[in-house]
Formats: C-alpha cells, structure tokens, sequence
C-alpha cells in the first residue's frame, strides 16, 4: 500500500511538472485479455481502435491519451464463435490512477444441438392398472458431445408420437454427429440431419424417424 501511495504522488508530480513546462503527461491505453483464441477482436476507445489477434494476452491502443482525459475501452467487434467483453477498468480518467489497466475477457459462444422425433410410442402392455412402458432410443454426439435418452413418455403429440430432444450446448464452430447408440428391439428409428458444424445458431433440425419393424 506504501509503495501504491508513492507510485501515485510521484505520478501527479510528474505530472504537475511537465505541465509546468507547458505539456500533459501521457497515458497508454492498454490492459490483459484472457481466453482469446479466435481472430477478429477489435477494441476502441472512441475513434481509436485496434485490431487484435488471437492468442493475444495483452493489448495497447495506437494512441495515448493526455493527463484528465477520458477513456472508455469497449468491444467493437467480436472474434469469430466468442463473446468478449470489458470486466474491469474500461473507463476513467487519466492520470486518477497509476497506470491504466483494462481487464477483457472472451468465453466461447455454445448453442444446443436437438430437434424432434416421431414415431416412438410406448409398448402395448398396459393394463388396467398399470401404463404402458416407455420406449426409449439413446443417442449419442461423437466421442465427447454427450449422449441422451429420447423417450416415448416425452411426447407432446401422442397420436404421432412426436416431441423434441435437445443435447447439451456445444461451442461455436464445432463438429457434431450424433448416432443412435441403442433402440428397442421391435423398432426400426433413423436419424437425418444429424451431422455438421455449429455456426453461430442453435441446431435444432434434426429428426428422429421411428417404425415398428
């Protein structure tokens, strides 16, 4: 804390002295950034902007900016399948502080990969007292994408036994494929449109096509 306290006296003297001398100290704009691997990122502060590429962990604006002056680090654009944004010091005043210090970070986007199927009904053994049994298909996304039950008991239209599946998010500009990895025995299900690349939207055309055989 004794050091801070006279890092920022001696940055105001610094100051008052070169404005004594008839200029302004000068700041660099200038911060970290965490989690960048994508190209595309431009940052701005005002009509300064600066591209930066990926992999990057820290960055300085083209211009520095004088003692008092403000400034307001924001996102202009967004590298490709991520979100980043300002988390600490985007903005302020020059010289307030020791050195400016702006903290971005950029997580990458995901979206869920799912549509419907039709076909699937329960087994005929209900009874009286008992309802039918469910028949389930589990499906698969590649290697590392998860995998799901899809249920007969699911349907929301059980006069064609349709309804919706949903896997979980998978990031931006990711390969899927989803399988059928298991299936009653009395029942043929293929699956369509179950292969591709996430671009920038949620997948939800998929469809699970089930038949008695």
């Amino acid at each position: 804390m004794k050091f801070s306290t006279l890092s920022a006296v001696a940055a105001l003297m610094l100051a008052a002295a070169l404005s004594a001398c008839g200029g302004k100290a000068q700041f660099a704009v200038q911060g970290t950034i965490d989690g960048l691997n994508n190209s595309g990122l431009v940052l701005a502060n005002g009509s300064d902007t600066l591209p930066v590429p990926s992999g990057a962990t820290s960055f300085t604006m083209p211009r520095q900016i004088s003692y008092g002056t403000d400034f307001n680090v924001t996102v202009q654009a967004n590298p490709a399948h991520q979100t980043c944004a300002p988390i600490a010091g985007a903005s302020g005043s020059a010289g307030h502080t020791v050195a400016i210090a702006v903290a971005i970070r950029c997580i990458q986007n995901s979206y869920t990969v799912g549509g419907q199927f039709s076909g699937l009904f329960p087994n005929n053994d209900a009874t009286a007292t008992t309802t039918a049994t469910p028949r389930v298909v589990v499906l698969l996304n590649g290697s590392t994408g998860g995998q799901i039950s899809v249920s007969s008991a699911d349907a929301t239209d059980t006069t064609l036994g349709k309804g919706e599946f949903v896997f979980p998010a998978v990031a931006d500009g990711a390969a899927y494929g989803v399988t059928i990895l298991s299936q009653p025995a009395d029942i043929n299900c293929t699956l369509t449109n179950n292969t591709g690349v996430i671009n920038g939207v949620a997948v939800s055309n998929m469809l699970l096509s089930c038949k008695p055989k």
